[in-house]
């Protein structure tokens, strides 16, 4: 497609309008079309429509396959009024299986990041706080709300605004964008739209398909059964424990039916198109989300003391942690962290796990012809391929706990997940009899703190551990370990690589909540080289990451509260996103229900809107309140640490 146009449409009950650019960011100039009783382009608006089908262009949006390109194809083939278009576009707002043909080549970028996922989800605005963009300003009116003819050059403002963001936003995912093309190519797969779940299983239901003489359509019409799950009957019988703690844990899951009941939920949260030893942040937090609940609802949890820990037990795996601090290697005692390899593939794999309406055998020659592929193309240096593969063999476990997938097990699912746990377990009980500390379990490993002249020792049972469970080990050696809980840690490998968890993070993905960046950056610098906390705020010039955001939920909405000449008070409301500093002189932000309830967003602190850039000078910021997050995150690491400046 030589001609690619961005574009975002906005509709009200008397107005409508669209705005285009084209995707190059050389151009500056848009295209705007406005249909309402004052100006009527949509003449214009439906010849440029033609226009670009006729060139077969491209046009891009944020969940434009959704809502923006049906309303522009109802008025390319019809003749609405402005009333008329917004009543269609309600209708397919209510109508959540409504689908438009595409006429013209959408690329959807809200589709393409998997936002329309309820973990991930993600509006516009909220990505353009993340992405630094400089005008997050919301719509300044409601859907409908009735446009009058002084109000269209603010509404045609924020339009040009949302197309512009959503043209650099089209940029930023240049590199995923090109895998899609890629793999449409190799794989012949349409998948430019999909997300990197859908995409690994539509590449393993193609190879499933082929080898079972089937159509993919056919293969994904079957269905598995909503079963519940005698524990006892998936346990590997290899798994065994010594320790009283160990064998009772085992005794109890035995006895334990578990549920299917919380696997929609558990899967709808889960991002298996990630590398399986980084599935482990979302299995655990979802863990601690989830184990008060599923304790009252008598689901699958168990917990136990072993190690001076207390360990814990989900649907989602397993955890478990050593009180907050600061370890460290030194003459006598080093830190190893050890993961398994590709763990869920390989327990499929090597265990021959399959989905009870599948043939086993097939099933499982699939997945390993899969894995092996993956594993050459790594080696050839093919990124396409091997990042193809990766989805298909990640994105399986999910899709095994999903009863709308043709591999729907609840059977397998808790094989994978319960035998993952209690081989982990195993390898704990070995590592702890031989006098290690352990600082940390998780889904896929275990993080020690050794004695230099146990090393051997500890080699050797994890040498054992693979015999027995035809499994691989990966090891790396950790300077110091900063532990908050085991989902927010910072880690310092002996080549100066830095793993950052949770709190810790200084670089977040585009959805999650990026406020107050600085912390993080101010936190690591002084865990990791000894930096004053105060040095690093005042010397950090990057002002976005000095931010706080704000995003409402239903029925509230962000205002911001100022007094002029200190007599007048002043509110100015913002919306549903409102991005705002920390300031030593200013107002006040709050969230304001429509049902009159108001909270303080920084209680004690004034603020100042920043959803429009504007200049700042360093000295107007309350570092005050940088420091204090700082430290009350120090402090429970560090608890004795009285003064950090």
């Amino acid at each position: 497609m030589s001609c690619i146009k961005v574009y975002d449409v906005e509709t009200f009950p008397n107005f409508f309008s669209y705005t285009d650019i084209d995707a190059s960011n050389d151009v500056k100039e848009t295209r705007e079309f406005v249909i309402c009783a004052w100006r009527n382009d949509i003449e214009e608006f439906k010849e440029y429509i033609t226009e670009l089908h006729d060139k077969k262009a491209g046009m891009v949006g944020f969940n434009n396959l959704r809502f923006d390109w049906p309303v522009v194809q109802y008025i390319w083939q019809n003749n609405p009024s402005a009333e008329q278009i917004h009543a269609f576009a309600q209708n397919i707002i209510n109508d959540e299986k409504f689908r438009a043909r595409e006429d013209i080549k959408q690329l959807d970028l809200y589709l393409l990041n998997h936002y329309n996922n309820k973990a991930r989800s993600a509006s516009l605005k909220s990505l353009e706080v993340a992405l630094h963009w400089h005008n997050v300003m919301d719509m300044p009116f409601h859907h409908t709300h009735i446009v009058k003819e002084s109000e269209t050059d603010s509404i045609l403002d924020y339009n040009r605004n949302d197309v512009l963001f959503t043209r650099a936003f089209y940029h930023a995912n240049e590199d995923k964008i090109t895998l899609r093309k890629e793999l449409s190519k190799k794989f012949k797969l349409n998948a430019i739209n999909k997300s990197d779940v859908v995409i690994g299983e539509e590449i393993f239901v193609q190879r499933l398909a082929r080898a079972v003489n089937m159509k993919p359509f056919e293969l994904k019409q079957i269905r598995g059964k909503r079963v519940n799950v005698p524990l006892k009957k998936i346990i590997f019988p290899y798994v065994q424990f010594e320790s009283k703690e160990f064998k009772l844990l085992l005794d109890t899951m035995k006895d334990t039916v578990a549920t299917s009941n919380y696997l929609d939920s558990f899967v709808e949260q889960l991002n298996t198109s990630i590398d399986t030893n980084n599935l482990q942040d979302q299995l655990e937090q979802f863990n601690v989300d989830l184990n008060k609940t599923v304790m009252k609802k008598k689901s699958f949890s168990f917990k136990t003391r072993f190690a001076d820990l207390i360990i814990y037990y989900g649907v989602g795996g397993i955890h478990g942690c050593v009180p907050p601090g600061q370890y460290k290697a030194d003459d006598e005692w080093d830190i190893l962290d050890v993961d398994v390899k590709s763990y869920y593939p390989n327990l499929f794999i090597k265990n021959e796990l399959a989905p009870r309406q599948m043939d086993k055998k097939t099933f499982v020659k699939v997945y390993s012809d899969i894995f092996n592929e993956r594993v050459k193309a790594q080696l050839d240096k093919d990124d396409v391929t091997s990042g193809a593969l990766k989805l298909a063999l990640n994105g399986l476990f999910g899709k095994t706990g999903s009863d709308v997938s043709c591999f729907f097990d609840p059977e397998i699912f808790y094989s994978v997940t319960v035998n993952g746990q209690l081989l982990i377990s195993m390898l704990l009980e070995k590592l702890y009899g031989v006098g290690t500390q352990i600082l940390q379990v998780n889904t896929d490993g275990v993080t020690i703190k050794h004695r230099k002249k146990d090393l051997n020792k500890i080699l050797a049972i994890c040498k054992e551990w693979e015999n027995l469970t035809k499994l691989t080990l990966e090891y790396a050696n950790y300077k110091q370990m900063i532990i908050r809980d085991v989902n927010n840690y910072l880690a310092e490998s002996t080549t100066g690589k830095i793993k950052e968890k949770g709190c810790f993070e200084t670089k977040k993905d585009w959805h999650k909540d990026n406020s107050f960046m600085v912390v993080p950056l101010a936190v690591r610098e002084y865990f990791i080289n000894g930096t004053p906390i105060i040095d690093t705020l005042t010397k950090h010039k990057n002002i976005y990451d000095f931010c706080g955001r704000y995003k409402a939920g239903r029925g509230w909405h962000a205002v911001h509260i100022e007094l002029e000449d200190n007599k007048n008070q002043k509110e100015e409301d913002f919306g549903r996103i409102l991005r705002f500093l920390p300031v030593k002189k200013g107002g006040y932000s709050v969230k304001r229900n429509k049902d009159g309830r108001e909270h303080y967003l920084l209680a004690g602190y004034p603020t100042k809107p920043f959803n429009v850039k504007c200049e700042v000078k360093k000295r107007e910021l309350n570092y005050e309140f940088f420091v204090a997050q700082c430290n009350q995150l120090i402090e429970i690491i560090q608890p004795l640490q009285m003064t950090l400046l």
